[in-house]
């Protein structure tokens, strides 16, 4: 069995920083301070993972558009033919051509 000195263990203890000490090496902090960064990193995080989706294709768009106005029917079936929103899909359905 080793034995150690108290000297040794003392000074092995010293040497050792406390949790404390790395929260104060800045200093105080003012969250206010980062909070422009913050919200800036978070903005250009957002814009860079819309172009590595890329833009919605006019494929898809028509494809949705063909589906929703297939289904007027039935939406003027169930809200009646005189509700403002069956009336707009009406509108928009015919000015693309379905």
């Amino acid at each position: 069995m080793i034995r150690f000195g108290s000297a040794f263990l003392t000074s092995v203890i010293m040497a050792m920083p406390s949790a404390g000490y790395g929260q104060d090496v800045l200093g105080p902090v003012n969250p206010v301070t980062y909070t422009p960064a913050i919200t800036m990193n978070a903005a250009i995080r957002a814009q860079a993972q819309q172009r590595a989706r890329g833009p919605r294709s006019a494929q898809a768009r028509t494809s949705r558009s063909a589906q929703t106005c297939a289904e007027l029917p039935r939406f003027r079936s169930h809200y009646g033919a005189g509700d403002r929103k069956v009336q707009e899909l009406t509108r928009l359905c015919r000015q693309a051509g379905y």
